[in-house]
This record gives C-alpha cells, sequence and structure tokens, in this order.
C-alpha cells in the first residue's frame, strides 16, 4: 500500500476514534496498552496491523497520557533504546516477552481514547530506570 494510501485509511480510522465515546476503562502508569498509533511523518514511530503500537504509560493527566513507544527492534549500547527486562505481559501477547525495547526518543502524549487493550505492566523497579533515562534525555 502506497504511503498516500496508508494516510487515506488512517485519517477515516482517526475520524472514527475522534467521534467515538469515552470509554469507560483506567489507564494506569507503568501499564503496557495496545494504542492507534497512526501513520506519521519522517521517522516518527507508527502503528502497525490496524494502525496499533504498544506503549508503555508514563503519567496521567486527566484524559491524556505520556507515553514511550515499544518495539522489538531495539539498539543495543544506543542512548535512544532501553531493553525491558522485567515486564509482564497477558498470556496472548507474550511471544515478544524477551526482545522488546522502549523507544526513549519515541515519547508522545496520547488521548484516552486511542487506547485499545491492555496487555501487560512494567515492574516497579523497571519503570524508574524507564524514567531515569527519560529524564536524563529530554532534559
Amino acid at each position: 500500500m502506497k504511503k498516500a494510501e496508508q494516510f487515506n485509511e488512517w485519517n477515516q480510522n482517526k475520524q472514527f476514534i475522534d467521534s467515538s465515546d469515552l470509554r469507560k476503562f483506567f489507564i494506569n502508569p507503568r501499564e503496557i496498552w495496545f494504542t492507534k498509533m497512526g501513520i506519521n511523518i519522517g521517522f516518527e514511530e507508527n502503528g502497525k496491523k490496524k494502525f496499533t503500537r504498544p506503549v508503555i504509560v508514563i503519567k496521567k493527566v486527566g484524559n491524556l497520557f505520556f507515553t514511550v513507544a515499544l518495539t522489538t527492534k531495539g539498539k543495543k549500547d544506543n542512548k535512544f533504546y532501553h531493553l525491558l527486562k522485567d515486564f509482564n505481559l497477558h498470556e496472548d501477547h507474550n511471544k515478544n516477552s524477551g526482545c522488546s525495547s522502549v523507544i526513549l526518543s519515541q515519547v508522545k502524549v496520547m488521548d484516552k481514547k486511542r487506547f485499545e487493550e491492555k496487555i501487560g505492566i512494567v515492574s516497579a523497579r523497571e519503570f524508574e530506570i524507564i524514567k531515569e533515562k527519560l529524564t536524563a534525555l529530554l532534559l
């Protein structure tokens, strides 16, 4: 599919998401969720299948959430990536449990309407390491 077609499909999907009612579920820091990331510009991370990508929730501000994207293609010894070591995925998502990395350079504020499915949680210690690395990278 060409990029223009992907943008058109994502635009229709995004309009549906925007017009939908706010779903009643809770989202908390440390949780790993599939979110509707969409098709983005340049080097920004895209959603993959059905425009979704897993993210870790860093902080909640009302119905907005500060998140970082995950990937299975992280780079070792790179300040922009952090290999996850201590996290739990729900049983039907365990296939990528050994090779997921946080893309520290891909922080994004997301509306609650983008959140699709909770798939796991990061340990408290791992979460502190991620926050420390984000602080060092961003500030």
